[in-house]
């Protein structure tokens, strides 16, 4: 049996997702009865050709790709052209593929979830909090357990993000373990007692900058009381926390194999989609605004990544898989040209002007200028890659 390096799952995964996400564009263009020359499995030179139709479905040499030919995507004069169509099939053909990226991680979610998995469950302990947050200002203390929110109990610390995500900016009740600490030793549970804690999750916790002396509060907050919250930050450091201020850990941990039926599969794997677009979005907004580095990777940190989780296991790869397919996703939509969100900006410009068209030879240029800048990222990424993997870094530590 063949020895192979993990790395080389990246292969499978992206051309897999790369074909549903043209698989996309590809049926929706066929449903509007729009003509599809080629359906290609990878890019070129051809290995194998199929002729069905007026459409030839091919499997190409480089197996990480893939790509529908439609007929006439500047020339409008063919009526079964994609350029001939409304503006609303031909922002669906557009954005079918990013969909179709977003609904895979989805039906990931679910199969995991519905398969017998290994979860961490046990007491959600207050471990640092945030001065003049909103945990502070309540009273909540360092070594309470948090073991419900309105009145809806928890055991994992996903399901404390998840109430306190659902509860933002709204007036939120805490049912709180306090536990009798004698010095530095708890003491055990028969002498501990639940309380009710009111407090509001923001829904825009601020970001101070850890400074000697604070000028302004509400954008610096002293190193005196950053390290009480976190140790590892230092003075020019920027102290980021969460709705409530709080860091939390897991007490008296235990795995539990858990399975969801699917009527609770399908809400639940929405709602990791939904987490991870926020926490996506909120890192290239911090990125826009502030410079912070959002985790982008080229091709060859993404191989090293597949690498690292196939070591873990199956699970933890399919979960890559899905917030890989996630990241195509998010990455086709975003107003880049030549991607389809470029694309798509083009066609809702043209509405906006009353069905009038930017010059093909002008979108044209606009397109290849951001295929190239698009090109020279990839490999600026790939070489800060390589770096690491050079230097012995690791992304999983």
């Amino acid at each position: 049996m063949l020895d192979l390096p993990n790395w080389l799952f990246v292969i499978p995964i992206l051309g897999s997702l790369v074909l549903v996400h043209e698989f996309g564009h590809f049926i929706t263009a066929k449903i509007f009865n729009i003509k599809v020359t080629e359906f290609g499995f990878g890019f070129p030179p051809k290995i194998w050709g199929y002729k069905k139709g007026e459409t030839t479905y091919t499997i190409n040499l480089i197996p990480i790709g893939g790509f529908v030919k439609m007929v006439g995507e500047e020339d409008s004069t063919d009526p079964r052209s994609f350029a001939a169509q409304s503006i609303m099939k031909r922002l669906i053909v557009l954005a079918a593929g990013p969909v179709m990226n977003l609904l895979t991680a989805i039906v990931i979610f679910i199969v995991l979830l519905m398969i017998p998995h290994e979860t961490y469950v046990g007491n959600i302990v207050v471990t640092n909090i945030a001065p003049n947050s909103p945990a502070m200002n309540s009273n909540l203390q360092v070594g309470d357990n948090i073991i419900a929110i309105n009145n809806n109990r928890i055991s994992t610390t996903a399901e404390l993000i998840e109430e306190v995500k659902k509860n933002r900016d709204t007036e939120t009740e805490l049912s709180v373990q306090k536990n009798l600490i004698m010095g530095n030793v708890t003491a055990s549970p028969e002498f501990s007692h639940t309380t009710t804690i009111i407090l509001t999750p923001r829904s825009n916790p601020p970001k101070l900058k850890v400074v000697d002396i604070v000028s302004d509060s509400t954008k610096e907050v002293s190193y005196t009381d950053a390290q009480t919250y976190d140790q590892n930050l230092k003075i020019g450091d920027t102290m980021t926390q969460g709705s409530l201020g709080v860091i939390i850990g897991l007490s008296n941990p235990k795995i539990i194999e858990e399975q969801l039926p699917i009527w609770k599969a399908i809400p639940e794997s929405f709602g990791q989609l939904s987490n991870i677009l926020t926490l996506t979005f909120s890192g290239l907004a911090n990125w826009s605004q502030s410079g912070e580095d959002p985790g982008f990777t080229g091709p060859i940190g993404i191989a090293q990544i597949t690498g690292e989780v196939a070591k873990i296991g199956y699970n933890p790869l399919f979960e890559l898989t899905a917030l890989i397919s996630i990241s195509l996703g998010i990455l086709n939509l975003l107003p880049i040209p030549a991607l389809d969100g470029g694309r798509i900006t083009f066609i809702l410009i043209e509405a906006a002007r009353g069905g009038k068209r930017i010059s093909a030879k002008i979108e044209g240029i606009i397109h290849m200028t951001g295929f190239a800048v698009l090109i020279s990222l990839i490999i600026l990424m790939s070489y800060f890659d390589l770096a690491r993997i050079l230097t012995g870094g690791n992304i999983i530590n």
